[in-house]
Parts: C-alpha cells; sequence; structure tokens
C-alpha cells in the first residue's frame, strides 16, 4: 500500500475561513517594482550637451550638477534598502492576509513614486530659494509617506503574531515596530528644515537611509540563526 502523500500546504489556521496568501508571490512582485523603480533614478542623470559646455569645459559642467548627484545616490539609497528590509522582512512573515497585502502596496506606492521627487531635487536644489525648499519638502513628504506602511505592517503583526514566521513571538513583533518608528518619525523633523536648509534636509533624508542600511536585519536578527 502506497504511503499517503504529503500535503504540501498547511492547512489554514483555525476559526478562518480563507487561506491565506503565501510571501512568495508578494515578494516577486515588490521585487520587480523595486528593480522598476532604481532603474528610472539614472535618467535624471543626463550628459551635457557639448554645444551648452561653459568656459571650464565638460568638468565644470558636470561639477554643476552635483545636486542631480546628490538626489540620485539618496533615491537609490532609500530604495535599495526599503529593498533590503523588505526581504528581511518578507522572511520574518508566515503568512501575508489582507490587511499586509495593502500596507505593502502603500510601501510601494511610496517607491514607485520616488523617481518624481528626486527629479524635482535634481533640477531645483542647485537654484536656492523657495524652489529648492518646495523640491526638499516634497521628497520629504514623500518619504514619510513611504515609511509608515512599515510602522503600520510591524503594528499589524504585534496584533495578529499568528501571521509571523516561527519562533518569532509578539516581543519581537514589537521590538522591530519600535525601529520601525525612527524612519517616520526623523523624517518628518527634516519636512521643516528643509524650508530653511534644504541640503541639511537631504543629508538628513541620506542619513535615514544609512541607518537603516546598517540594521537592515533588524532589531532580532535572523530567524533562521534563532531556530538553529
Amino acid at each position: 500500500m502506497n504511503p499517503a502523500p504529503l500535503d504540501e500546504n498547511p492547512p489554514d489556521p483555525p476559526g478562518r475561513g480563507i487561506r491565506l496568501s503565501t510571501t512568495s508571490r508578494v515578494e516577486a512582485f515588490s521585487d520587480g517594482v523595486m528593480a522598476i523603480a532604481i532603474t528610472l533614478l539614472v535618467l535624471d542623470l543626463k550628459v551635457p550637451e557639448a554645444a551648452n559646455l561653459p568656459a571650464g569645459g565638460l568638468l565644470e559642467a558636470l561639477a554643476e550638477r552635483w545636486p542631480s548627484y546628490l538626489a540620485y545616490l539618496a533615491a537609490f539609497l532609500t530604495i535599495g534598502i526599503i529593498w533590503l528590509n523588505h526581504r528581511a522582512f518578507v522572511d520574518r512573515v508566515r503568512r501575508f492576509d489582507g490587511s499586509l497585502h495593502w500596507l505593502n502596496l502603500a510601501l510601494l506606492l511610496g517607491v514607485a513614486t520616488l523617481p518624481f521627487p528626486t527629479s524635482l531635487l535634481a533640477a531645483y536644489l542647485a537654484e536656492g530659494g523657495r524652489s529648492a525648499s518646495v523640491a526638499a519638502v516634497v521628497y520629504g513628504v514623500l518619504s514619510v509617506a513611504t515609511a509608515l506602511p512599515w510602522l503600520l505592517m510591524w503594528r499589524h503583526l504585534v496584533r495578529h503574531p499568528d501571521l509571523l514566521e516561527p519562533p518569532l513571538t509578539v516581543a519581537d513583533a514589537r521590538l522591530e515596530l519600535r525601529r520601525a518608528s525612527i524612519g517616520p518619525l526623523v523624517y518628518a523633523i527634516a519636512v521643516p528644515v528643509a524650508f530653511v536648509a534644504p541640503v541639511l534636509a537631504l543629508a538628513f533624508y541620506i542619513g535615514i537611509a544609512l541607518v537603516y542600511a546598517v540594521t537592515n536585519q533588524g532589531a532580532i536578527g535572523d530567524p533562521d540563526d534563532r531556530s538553529a
């Protein structure tokens, strides 16, 4: 008698009438959106036209475009580090429910829109004055809107620890929730700074990206190490 085949799909959680979504499709879709967004950023790095070169030649023309390089660096770091943190996040989630799907889409909305404020910074930061401030504020407001879904996603997992990948617990989710709270707070502080010092605000944006880069494995480390 042949043994019964193993069920490749785990049973639904008790009390739920529908199967929750696995993480693989969410991860693949999110990776695609982030890959496209991070590629679009390079379109703001324009080659100076030979007919319009200043007296100092190509080197001076390239130096005049420093806002484009700074804005590109900030946005590339932001999207790249969102990808790193998203990868770590998916490793910690056993299943996505409807709320997590919507919050993930909200995160991707911010990522997909980031090339627009990056273009504004590249075009107006060097001019200074009101235009530079507006460009930096728009970048900061979008950054706040992009960082908030992280906070809400971990808040949802605190309330629904059954969605976490074992051996993670609600205490671990609370640690990550505190970490996720840093981004919106710093971005919110940088927005009023952008009104008076756009370049300083941009330094804030790059700084918070670097903080999340260093801590991309999160406050609780690698779940695989814990279960070993």
